[in-house]
Formats: structure tokens, C-alpha cells, sequence
């Protein structure tokens, strides 16, 4: 297959997954196997944008956080959001 078709149908996996409760990345993974294709920099650029997405959309919401840590509620929020991450990368 050519490049952009296998290029459009990992774009689909990844979009239809990664706001699924599964792992987009393994569906990535075995999509590439199946297509032949392996490339850590595509991987790396279609969830970078998947991230961009999230913080576009939420921006106003992210930046509340930032500028009002000092009330309780935002900071708790932080802190469980710090700790999902760290979990996550871990």
C-alpha cells in the first residue's frame, strides 16, 4: 500500500481510540505490524497531536487551574491530575 493510504488509516486508529478507554498506542502497534509500516516519529507526531487537541480544547480550563491555585478545589484537582500522570509514565 502507499504511504498516505497507510498513513489515513493509522490517522482513523488512532482517532477513534484514543478517547476510548483502551490503548490507542497498542492499536497503533499492531495496525503498523499488520500494514508493514514502523515509524517512531509518526507515532510520536499523531499523539502529539492528539495532546494539542486536549489543550486546545481545554485551555480556559487548564489556565483557571494555573492562575488559581491558591483555592482548595483547584488545587486537589492538580494534585490527582499530577499523580494520574506520573502514574501513567510510570
Amino acid at each position: 500500500m502507499s504511504d498516505t493510504l497507510n498513513t489515513v488509516i493509522l490517522g482513523i486508529i488512532e482517532g477513534i481510540t484514543e478517547f476510548l478507554p483502551i490503548s490507542s498506542t497498542g492499536h497503533l502497534l499492531i495496525a503498523e505490524q499488520w500494514l508493514g509500516e514502523r515509524s517512531e516519529l509518526f507515532n510520536v507526531a499523531i499523539q502529539s497531536g492528539a495532546i494539542l487537541a486536549i489543550v486546545l480544547i481545554y485551555w480556559r480550563r487548564l489556565l483557571n487551574l494555573l492562575t488559581r491555585f491558591d483555592e482548595p478545589a483547584h488545587r486537589d484537582y492538580l494534585a490527582k491530575l499530577t499523580v494520574a500522570f506520573l502514574v501513567t509514565a510510570a
